[in-house]
């Protein structure tokens, strides 16, 4: 199986959601997310309703959507897991 063609695909959908999320943007609606993946809206709608439950996004009362907490609380363990530079491994 080449590298391609391994994994979960509705994983790789969702991360591509994800990374639609651009450091300048403020909030993205369902259209701009369609635009960006090059997805369906109901594929969109699907996968958006796993990361709400989990945390990785969040809907407004406009129905746009930002990114949610569950990102930056995985910054942190990575921030707090990370080797110093002059450890050594093992």
């Amino acid at each position: 199986m080449s590298e391609a063609q391994s994994g979960v695909a509705a994983v790789d959908r969702a991360l591509l959601i994800l990374s639609a999320f651009r450091e300048e943007d403020t909030a993205l609606s369902l259209a701009l997310l369609a635009r960006r993946t090059g997805l369906y809206k109901s594929t969109i709608l699907r996968l958006l309703q796993s990361l709400l439950r989990a945390g990785y996004v969040v809907r407004l009362p406009d129905g746009n959507y930002v990114i949610g907490p569950e990102p930056g609380r995985l910054a942190k363990v990575r921030q707090a897991s990370a080797a110093p530079e002059s450890a050594t491994v093992a």
